[in-house]
């Protein structure tokens, strides 16, 4: 049960870290804001690999195989174009189409790790995956509903969204592939060191994006409002920390199943600090996604 436990706290860090997120906006734009998640994790992460690894574990670098690092880095980078895709959207009108195709992500998931790594998807596991999926469909209702008058955004948030749910859940099973890849008698130095150099991939990869599309201003605008960043690559660290845990322990379709939560805590979290009412259609959506939550958790294969 431990997985479920450090998948809740991922979810939770994530909302956090987006709620954050969103003060540094106004002042360097969607697409840096975006990167902060990135740049600012990446000292914190190195902060608990100084203070939880000692000098000589470092050799842990020497045992990663080459099979390793390439899907470390594949996995780098599809979640960098997964949050490229995801602003995309955001700058349609009617996003909230593609948004919700984006949540197919626990499906795109589970089909990779058929494809990549065999995952054997059961009857009660696909079951559950579906309720899950109804049950945001159900929380992007009314927007859904208010936006579909724009048909010809249609096909292309559609498929926008499909991408997004792709790339996310390319990137969730290959890290998974590459931590499975290494040895180590404790996982959590395997988390430090991996989710260490995939924070520092993509610090380097989506930066060096940004200044070729962009300009290098807004990036170092960014860090001069580090004050502003911290509480996003606190919440960034554990996140990323979390999820590579879980990723260690179990399935990414488990883990990205339970990480559904995220989207519940989104509303809550409105509902608590922003006094937003929670209308029906997202209590029926929390309801069912904490139905396949529980199905799931009530499956014999997860433990084995």
């Amino acid at each position: 049960m431990s997985w479920v436990i450090i998948t809740a706290i991922a979810s939770l860090s994530q909302t956090l870290r987006s709620v954050f997120q969103k003060n540094i906006i106004e002042d360097v734009g969607v697409l840096v804001s975006a990167y902060s998640r990135f740049v600012f994790a990446l000292p914190f992460v190195a902060l608990l690999a100084g203070l939880f690894l000692e000098p000589q574990e470092i050799v842990l670098l020497k045992t990663i195989s080459s099979k390793a690092w390439f899907f470390l880095l594949t996995a780098s980078i599809c979640q960098i174009v997964f949050t490229i895709i995801l602003i995309k959207l955001f700058t349609l009108r009617s996003f909230a189409i593609g948004v919700a195709f984006s949540k197919t992500e626990v499906i795109q998931t589970t089909i990779l790790e058929i494809i990549i790594i065999g995952f054997i998807l059961t009857s009660h596991v696909f079951l559950s995956i579906i309720v899950g999926f109804i049950g945001m469909l159900f929380m992007s209702k009314q927007k859904l509903l208010g936006n579909l008058s724009y048909n010809n955004l249609f096909l292309k948030q559609v498929t926008l969204g499909v991408l997004c749910g792709i790339f996310l859940g390319l990137s969730s099973v290959l890290y998974k592939v590459s931590l499975d890849s290494v040895s180590t008698d404790l996982i959590y130095k395997k988390v430090l060191v991996l989710s260490f150099l995939a924070l520092l991939f993509q610090s380097v990869i989506f930066g060096t994006y940004i200044v070729g599309t962009e300009g290098r201003q807004n990036i170092l605008k960014l860090l001069s409002i580090w004050k502003k960043g911290l509480p996003v690559g606190f919440f960034g660290c554990l996140a990323t920390f979390c999820w590579f845990s879980a990723f260690s322990l179990v399935d990414a379709t488990f883990v990205r199943a339970v990480g559904q939560l995220e989207i519940v805590f989104s509303v809550l979290i409105s509902y608590i600090f922003y006094k937003e009412k929670i209308t029906g259609f997202e209590l029926i959506g929390m309801s069912l996604i904490t139905v396949s939550i529980l199905a799931l958790l009530g499956l014999p294969s997860i433990y084995k």
